[in-house]
């Protein structure tokens, strides 16, 4: 410290001012870089995001209803019982118990590979717009099988 102010004494005072003008742009300088900008350039960002979600949700909030009514028009060709019949039969999966509740129907499945089982419940949502309510699974004795015990569907 001592150096510092040995230093500081021995410039001119024309000097002195200049290396204060200095240091007071070198603080200037480091507070804006280091602090001012990074800051702002982070809010900036966030009012981007938030703004991008707002225009997402609007739009989302929009789709909705053209989607729900895609779904239900999808439906309306063939009842319920009939779109089982038909894909279970294309899909090979055996129906050992079928039973009509309301706008739902209850089935019981005989044992079935996993990955067969999702494709036919695939088909059931995206090409014929069932929807499934409650599905109760169990592993079956044969490695990759399902015993499917209850399904619920609409």
């Amino acid at each position: 410290m001592k150096q510092l102010k040995l230093w500081w004494v021995s410039l001119q005072s024309r000097e002195q001012r200049l290396v204060s003008m200095a240091g007071v742009a070198l603080v200037i300088g480091a507070f804006y870089w280091l602090l001012w900008q990074p800051l702002h350039q982070s809010r900036i960002t966030q009012q981007q995001a938030a703004e991008n979600a707002r225009t997402q949700l609007i739009w989302l909030q929009t789709q909705l209803p053209k989607l729900s009514q895609q779904s239900s028009a999808v439906r309306t060709s063939a009842s319920l019982t009939e779109v089982v019949s038909q894909t279970s039969r294309s899909f090979q999966v055996q129906v050992s118990r079928m039973q009509p509740q309301n706008e739902q129907l209850q089935l019981s499945l005989e044992d079935l590979a996993f990955e067969q089982l999702l494709r036919w419940l695939h088909e059931l949502q995206y090409q014929h717009g069932v929807r499934l309510v409650q599905l109760d699974i169990a592993t079956a004795d044969t490695p990759g099988q399902v015993r499917v015990r209850r399904m619920l569907i609409e």
